[in-house]
């Protein structure tokens, strides 16, 4: 019997690339949110699509008169250390600094924050 030399057979690979976090961990941290801005920034994430630092400086100033993009890149630190992962990504588009859900986490952080908008009412 041959062993595979392919890397991406390694166990530690294979789990990062397809493990899933469970949904009621998820659902637990999302839960334990109590910052008004930060649900306001996770929502306007829900839709899984890049956006820009400014644009999430906007959804965040609704809430929170004083918001900078310092303060932002605080939240998202804080909320990549909660979960143990990069749960929020970043990437810097045409000079700027654009922020997205990870595409492991959209589905979960949707399914999650409808459960948790129906545990509210």
């Amino acid at each position: 019997m041959e062993t595979p030399e392919n890397s991406d057979f390694v166990p530690a690979k294979l789990l990062k690339k397809y493990y899933h976090p469970d949904y009621s961990h998820l659902f637990n941290k999302i839960k334990d949110i109590k910052t008004p801005v930060k649900n306001g920034i996770l929502m306007g994430l829900l839709d899984g699509n890049w956006h820009s630092e400014l644009e999430l400086i906007r959804i965040a100033k609704k809430k929170q008169k004083y918001m900078g993009a310092v303060t932002l890149g605080t939240m998202v630190n804080s909320l990549n250390h909660s979960l143990k992962n990069d749960y929020v990504e970043k990437k810097v588009m045409n000079g700027k600094l654009h922020y997205k859900i990870s595409d492991n986490y959209v589905g979960l952080t949707r399914a999650a924050y409808n459960k948790y908008r129906f545990n509210m009412e």
